[in-house]
């Protein structure tokens, strides 16, 4: 259910991405690029970086000019992009039995077990041990 979700959510970006794309011969504006450069560089790092200057820094705009421009063509801020690829991955993860919360969370790069569970039961409601007892 999971995986579908996920999948549903990649769906929806690649919507958006072609709406706002325009035909080829027209190009992209550059908040379209922005948003595009931005999408890609979090599908690569999202699991070792979770803050928006990284992103910013990487596309040579401010943090704040990242985050107008992603809102304003999406309705959603960067920091939601980037929780909900998190969660998203920490949910495939989690799934998987084989996985214990602690590698969980080493495997997406949180400082510690405690760290990712509060992250993941501010986002979800559940507490990572809860949602695995919940599959």
């Amino acid at each position: 259910m999971i995986y579908h979700g996920f999948n549903i959510f990649m769906l929806e970006v690649g919507a958006i991405a072609r709406k706002y794309r325009g035909s080829e011969e027209q190009g992209m504006t550059r908040k379209q690029d922005i948003l595009m450069s931005f999408l890609k560089l979090l599908a690569d790092h999202f699991k070792e970086e979770r803050s928006v200057q990284f992103y910013a820094n990487s596309l040579y705009v401010t943090p704040k000019h990242l985050t107008r421009t992603v809102k304003e063509i999406t309705t959603k801020t960067c920091g939601e992009f980037i929780d909900e690829m998190v969660i998203a991955e920490a949910k495939i993860l989690l799934d998987d039995l084989s996985y214990s919360v602690g590698q969980v969370a080493d495997y997406l790069h949180f400082s510690d077990q405690f760290f990712f569970s509060k992250f993941f039961k501010r986002r979800t409601g559940l507490s990572p041990k809860e949602y695995k007892n919940s599959l």
